[in-house]
């Protein structure tokens, strides 16, 4: 039945015609939908959405020189079937080209349904204004009601009342990211007579009193916002709404129009495009001194002054350094992209024998050779130098040589089914375990190969 839902499909764009006039498209929509609970469709979406959409779209679907593709808001036409139609025929006026050619209509299903899975936030928001008579009066009747209706765009504007006491919702139903736990955050609580209630429930409140929380369920729910006007001052009243992992380090989504103007405030992505980027800034679950290395290929490194050790790799853009920047430091830089290990992960360095603990390091610096950082530094009587390069998107090599002392030092590789490790001596290159104890003698040199297990 597939065959046939697909091979219609490509036949309604040959023509031209938009699927969402065609009965097929309901079909192609209910299969499209059914692929979001198969984890391996989703993760060839994954797959495929980050070998092509990504370096438009951004790796995290929040877009870039393409439209955000997680925030409801589909400029031609958010159906599945209208968005499968969108990938294969593409908007050549608007740059992006087809790619009808390039993926299978099995994969540009896999695709949407990916894109699907990743929504976050309202859908179909309405809003009703109540008009009081007071700041003390908290009776809403329906005879009270002034104003009410679709509302512009997917965020809750706080700002659009123009009377000055009154109560005011904001109701539809919400996308929250399935794959973590997260929570709304108003900022500047305290004053505000403020409510969330979540497929019908009153939620309690958390947090602290300045920076009160409420949980959120993960994927769809239905959600209602109010607010009480009460004797706050008018430039109290535009609320900053965002939603945050549960230890507060990511403010990952908006749910109200100045909480989006907060993001866009804190939105500075940074990639390598030719040559390594060197960073250090203060890097979300990486401790501190740690210096970021981006490459070209899209492999990005974490490295850490002070215990000499490799504690990130991850895949795909840089960092965001927003956060960083904005607020005076106040939250964390963001690796983009897909981890494949992070700290307590991490490959390090023991002088002596395999099972002595990594002793205290003395960083030492690094230099740039062809564009690309050597660090080096001491660990116990052992003088050592780490060069990286990746040999493609899918291989990293770390360089070690030992520049002199007569000790022997062992790595330690860091434990994840993402990767598989091989070494390069005087054998040739041969795949290891993270159980096994690698040794470089003093004055040679050893490389160590990270191959993505595809």
């Amino acid at each position: 039945m597939l065959s046939v839902f697909l091979f219609s499909f490509s036949v309604m764009s040959a023509e031209g015609q938009n699927p969402a006039q065609s009965p097929i498209s309901s079909e192609l929509d209910e299969h499209i939908l059914s692929l979001m609970t198969s984890s391996e469709r989703i993760d060839e979406g994954k797959q495929l959405f980050q070998q092509i959409c990504a370096s438009c779209h951004g790796s995290d679907l929040s877009g870039g020189t393409g439209f955000n593709l997680k925030d409801g808001i589909w400029v031609h036409g958010g159906q599945p079937s209208q968005i499968a139609h969108n990938i294969e025929n593409g908007f050549m006026m608007a740059g992006m080209p087809g790619f009808g050619g390039i993926f299978s209509q099995s994969q540009i299903a896999s695709i949407v349904a990916y894109i699907l899975s990743r929504k976050e936030g309202f859908e179909g928001l309405t809003y009703k204004l109540y008009q009081l008579v007071s700041p003390s009066d908290r009776v809403v009747t329906a005879s009270k009601l002034i104003k009410s209706g679709a509302a512009t765009g997917v965020l809750a504007d706080f700002s659009m009342p123009e009377i000055q006491h009154y109560f005011i919702e904001f109701e539809g139903d919400f996308y929250a990211p399935n794959d973590m736990d997260t929570q709304i955050w108003l900022e500047w609580g305290f004053p505000h007579e403020f409510n969330v209630y979540i497929d019908g429930e009153l939620q309690t409140r958390g947090g602290k009193p300045w920076y009160p929380t409420w949980r959120l369920k993960r994927g769809k729910q239905h959600l209602r916002l109010t607010y009480r006007s009460g004797d706050n001052k008018p430039n109290q009243r535009n609320l900053v709404l965002l939603g945050t992992n549960l230890d507060m380090t990511l403010k990952l989504f908006a749910l109200s129009t100045r909480g989006q103007n907060v993001l866009d405030d804190k939105q500075f992505n940074v990639t390598s495009i030719e040559s390594p980027v060197i960073l250090r800034k203060r890097v979300l679950d990486l401790p501190p001194y740690t210096l970021v290395v981006g490459f070209p290929e899209q492999f990005n490194v974490g490295f850490n002054t002070r215990s000499c050790s490799v504690n990130a790799l991850w895949k795909g853009d840089l960092m965001n350094i927003g956060p960083n920047i904005s607020g005076r430091g106040e939250d964390p830089s963001i690796p983009l992209g897909e981890s494949i290990f992070t700290y307590p992960k991490q490959l390090t360095f023991v002088e002596g024998t395999p099972n002595d603990k990594p002793e205290s390091c003395t960083y030492r610096g690094y230099r740039l050779i062809d564009n690309y950082p050597v660090f080096s530094f001491s660990v116990g009587e052992q003088h050592l130098e780490l060069s990286m390069r990746p040999n493609d998107r899918s291989e990293m090599t770390f360089n070690l040589t030992s520049t002199q002392s007569n000790s022997q030092t062992f790595l330690q590789l860091p434990q994840t089914d993402k990767l598989r490790w091989f070494v390069t001596d005087s054998s040739g290159l041969n795949e290891v375990s993270t159980e096994t104890k690698t040794s470089l003698l003093a004055g040679t040199a050893i490389s160590i190969v990270a191959r993505i297990d595809q």
